[in-house]
């Protein structure tokens, strides 16, 4: 919905000027990488705990959800809550260490939750990573807002295969892992059931994203050299789910790929190698 160039040079000045309610739902992925070399630039420092900080403040009566992901786990591996690291970039790596954020349990899908449905969130728990009573259900009731700095929806939109597994769609399926869970009340064995991709296939949401941009979907703002997207999860489930019915697509399939999902899957990882 156009694009918007805060009078301020100042990248707090810039975070507040995203027209965020104070009871949104925010969900946040970033790549902070532009933005660090840009405060470099101008003699400031990329204070991470100030920007949370900011945010908390605009969302005063709202929630800020920060993916806390561990989906690179494979059945038989072990989560610990505590100490597994999040594959999911610097901010989810800075929220870990800070005490008024709380992590869910979902052992391939936890997020870091903070403000008004703390206690809510925390209290989701479902036998599927993308379920009726996932983070990913929650973010579509609540109509969050996800906001993308500086990181293409391609590389990091989770939401896109909850939508997937409650549209049923034929190039995933349910593949139940048993994971070792480790809580600080004690260790626990879970079952989960993870939508994953089939053999040979390879997420694909760029024409999706095309399309999101050709009917400006998406709101954006600029500032120094970074880009800032946001969209709403209600408008994200007609957009993904009229693709899924009628297209574009949402994927890919790849021979070459198959063959290689086929080894590591079913041989390397048996073999104890991968």
């Amino acid at each position: 919905m156009g694009v918007r160039i805060p009078d301020s040079n100042n990248f707090l000045d810039f975070f507040k000027s995203l027209e965020l309610k104070k009871d949104d739902v925010v969900f946040i992925s970033s790549d902070l990488g532009k933005l660090a070399k840009s405060c470099r630039a101008n003699n400031e420092r990329l204070d991470l705990n100030l920007l949370i900080e900011i945010l908390q403040t605009i969302l005063s009566e709202g929630t800020l959800v920060i993916p806390a992901y561990t989906d690179n786990l494979l059945d038989g591996d072990t989560f610990d809550w505590v100490k597994s690291k999040p594959t999911t970039g610097a901010l989810s790596s800075k929220v870990q260490k800070r005490s008024d954020f709380k992590r869910t349990r979902d052992p391939l899908h936890s997020v870091f939750v903070w403000g008004k449905h703390q206690k809510e969130v925390l209290e989701l728990e479902d036998n599927s990573t993308f379920g009726k009573k996932s983070i990913f259900e929650f973010l579509k009731k609540v109509n969050a807002k996800f906001i993308f700095i500086d990181i293409h929806i391609q590389e990091c939109f989770t939401y896109i295969h909850y939508i997937e597994e409650q549209q049923k769609v034929p190039y995933r399926k349910n593949y139940r892992y048993s994971i070792q869970c480790i809580y600080p009340e004690g260790i626990e064995q879970r079952a989960v059931n993870f939508y994953s991709k089939k053999l040979g296939i390879m997420s694909d949401i760029n024409d999706l994203h095309d399309v999101l941009m050709k009917d400006n979907i998406y709101k954006i703002f600029q500032f120094r050299d970074s880009t800032i997207h946001i969209l709403e999860a209600q408008t994200t489930w007609d957009y993904a789910v009229k693709s899924i019915k009628t297209g574009p697509k949402l994927y890919k399939y790849s021979i070459v790929k198959h063959v290689k999902d086929f080894v590591k899957r079913y041989l390397l990882r048996r073999k104890g190698i991968f």
